[in-house]
């Protein structure tokens, strides 16, 4: 957007087709970066209708966006990394702080780098106000919401390590936002410092695992009496039923996997041996075509008939989005598939369809494949050309049953078309945000630090209460603290990192009192978490939840305050 012409908050001034003809001439009405101008959409192409109506169908569009967007980052990017992360053989304590955490973080991110993509006049009040906001959410609601579901004592060092970060993250762009400028040093000091957090995290692990692996060793030197060696000494078939239970096998595929040369095992290798046969022949019965579209079916067929009315009302929701993601990223699936033993979801028809669709898709997105080759030949026809010839090499020379060598390479494949799809979807959502922050006369910070942040948030809000409701509130009390850091580090730094990069300058900002509400909102959320859980053993009980949750909404109604001048809200 520009800042040239008339203030877009005039329109509110006009009435009739007289705002249609302010908002298509008005540069700073203009939200282009996208596929749709939503403010042309709202007050021209709707213009039979009243506003009202109008703002409803774009929120519904917003919620499927928004729908989109979960559905990219969990089906479809989650296990493109797990591809990456396995092929090249990174722990999983790596894999967690890194592509896992990037995973889990990519609708922030992408969110944070088209809003700042989008800032007009050093304006980033929706990128700061949606990591902000999130952040508090995170850390106050779903954070108090798991202490009151299942009070429980945290694990100390790993609370104190992501707090002390975060708190010293926030602190940062505390500072960044009071000086009004962020230089391109303090733009990749973010990156740095979630590389030191990286650090910290794996050397805290390894040192973490010597300590238990030399207590366990003196724990069995004292269960050895006499020199004896624990095969031979009189607890092992103990400890060795004990380590067996906790695999939940039954008694006799117990004994089966302690003497692995019985008949049982036997029985299990021919049974196996049998159901793969039995898979080879059905698929060589079965049409491509029936492949085909199985692999591209956007509704949940196994589940559909458990589902309640809303349940499949939301499978229908999603499925056409649901289909176009099917025909464009790739999934290479690491669990083995009892129907599909070895294969990995390869689809041969489908797969090889990808090798066309999805570099076409990342062309015509990022808009990359409207530039022309000599003036005349667009990019796009190009690489269309080339890949429906790859296309139809690698359908011709891979076989049905068995997935190709280069299966993993559609990892990669999936890894940068889910990317393409993510940060296409964000730029939807933060447009849209725009265009409505026009018409209710709100600014870049509140849309953020609500809009934005809550539907970033609602999935951190489900999956964290489910941890805690099935007994496992210390991994989510650990993504309430570990997630919001990874997307504040990378989701200022990466966007602004770009932003320097582009202009060859400093990113100067414009900084109002609402921006520093908010940092001063999540930075006094982790102090009150960095003072309260020690003073209380680490313990997080119902009390220390209703703190949390109390403190988020008088951070809220300060922020509406602020935003409706209450509290001035003045440039500072």
């Amino acid at each position: 957007m520009s800042d040239s012409g008339p203030d877009c908050s005039h329109l509110h001034s006009l009435n009739g087709s007289d705002i249609c003809a302010f908002v298509r001439n008005a540069s700073s009405c203009d939200i282009d970066e996208g596929f749709i101008n939503y403010t042309i959409f709202l007050y021209c192409t709707l213009s039979s209708v009243s506003i009202v109506v109008a703002c409803i169908i774009l929120l519904i569009w917003w919620l499927f966006l928004f729908c989109g967007l979960a559905i990219t980052a969990d089906d479809f990017f989650c296990p493109a990394l797990a591809v990456i992360s396995q092929s090249l053989k990174l722990s999983h304590n790596v894999a967690g702080v890194t592509f896992l955490a990037f995973g889990n973080g990519a609708p922030d991110i992408f969110s944070a780098i088209a809003a700042i993509g989008n800032a007009d006049g050093g304006d980033a009040g929706l990128a700061i106000g949606a990591l902000f906001g999130a952040g508090v959410f995170v850390t106050a609601v779903v954070a108090g919401a798991i202490a009151i579901i299942h009070p429980f004592t945290c694990m100390q060092r790993p609370f104190l390590r992501d707090v002390i970060f975060y708190l010293g993250a926030t602190f940062w762009t505390f500072v960044c936002l009071w000086d009004k400028v962020i230089e391109q040093w303090e733009a990749i000091g973010f990156i740095v410092l979630y590389i030191v957090y990286v650090f910290v995290v794996i050397i805290g692990r390894y040192i973490n695992q010597k300590l238990k692996a030399q207590a366990r060793g003196n724990f069995l030197g004292r269960i050895e009496p006499s020199g004896l060696p624990l095969a031979v000494h009189p607890l092992k078939d103990v400890l060795e039923n004990q380590i067996l239970q906790s695999t939940g096998y039954d008694e006799d595929e117990r004994t089966a996997l302690i003497r692995p040369n019985t008949p049982r095992v036997i029985e299990h290798i021919g049974a196996i041996q049998s159901e793969i046969q039995y898979y080879k022949e059905d698929v060589e019965v079965t049409s491509l075509w029936q492949l085909f579209l199985s692999g591209i079916n956007p509704i949940n067929t196994e589940e559909w008939s458990g589902m309640r009315i809303y349940g499949k009302a939301y499978e229908c929701f999603k499925s056409p989005l649901v289909l176009l993601l099917k025909l464009t990223i790739p999934i290479v699936d690491l669990e083995e598939d009892a129907e599909m033993p070895g294969l990995r979801n390869w689809n041969r028809p489908l797969n090889s369809l990808h090798i066309f669709t999805g570099p076409v898709f990342v062309m015509f997105a990022t808009k990359l494949g409207f530039n022309t080759i000599g003036g005349s030949f667009p990019v796009l026809a190009l690489v269309a050309i080339i890949c429906a010839i790859l296309s139809v090499i690698v359908f011709a020379a891979t076989k049905t049953d068995k997935k190709p060598l280069f299966h993993t390479a559609y990892g990669y494949l999936g890894f940068l078309v889910a990317i393409v799809w993510i940060y296409s979807v964000a730029n939807e959502i933060v447009n849209i945000l725009q265009a409505l922050g026009i018409v209710l006369s709100l600014s870049d910070a509140i849309l953020g630090l609500t809009l934005l942040a809550w539907g970033n948030s609602i999935g951190d809000l489900i999956s964290d209460m489910t941890m805690a409701r099935q007994g496992y509130p210390r991994m989510g009390i650990s993504a309430c603290f570990g997630g919001p850091l990874f997307n504040l580090l990378l989701g200022l730094g990466i966007p602004f990192t770009i932003a320097c990069v582009r202009k060859g300058e400093p990113f100067k900002l414009a900084v109002n009192m609402e921006e520093m509400v908010l940092a001063g909102g999540l930075g006094l959320s982790l102090i009150v978490s960095l003072v309260v859980v020690p003073l209380s053993g680490f313990k997080m009980s119902r009390l220390y939840g209703i703190g949390l949750i109390i403190l988020y909404v008088v951070f809220l109604l300060v922020a509406v305050l602020t935003e409706v001048n209450v509290i001035p809200n003045t440039s500072l």
